[in-house]
């Protein structure tokens, strides 16, 4: 099981972020708690609206659309080239995710993986 903390640039030195996503890499399962603490307003988007519903522990459905809006999509033009930066042969969300720390150009947010220990 691998984990990340979901952070902002320029938000704080702190060690913990937002949220916690988890990957089982055995079953292709995503998952992401939420602490209740949180300020949704602090989230990426969509785990913002989960959260003010009142989800805490996104279930993978959820967890996996967070990922793919983070990602290069299978059809963008050049997936190929991109494939190959990034050393895969194949199109799978969670190499993309590790290889861009999970940044995209719609926020500020990234990952950061929690060490074992």
């Amino acid at each position: 099981m691998r984990r990340f903390w979901i952070k902002e640039d320029g938000v704080g030195s702190a060690e913990e972020g937002y949220a916690v996503l988890s990957y089982d890499e055995d079953r292709d399962i995503y998952g992401v708690e939420i602490p209740k603490t949180i300020d949704p307003n602090h989230l990426p988007a969509i785990l913002g609206i989960l959260a003010r519903k009142g989800i805490y522990s996104v279930e993978d459905k959820w967890a996996r659309r967070f990922v793919k809006e983070r990602v290069i999509p299978p059809d963008r033009q050049n997936i190929g080239m991109i494939l190959r930066e990034v050393g895969i042969g194949y199109y799978s969300e969670f190499p993309l995710l590790e290889y861009t720390c999970g940044r995209c150009c719609m926020d500020e947010f990234y990952l950061e993986e929690i060490l074992p220990g």
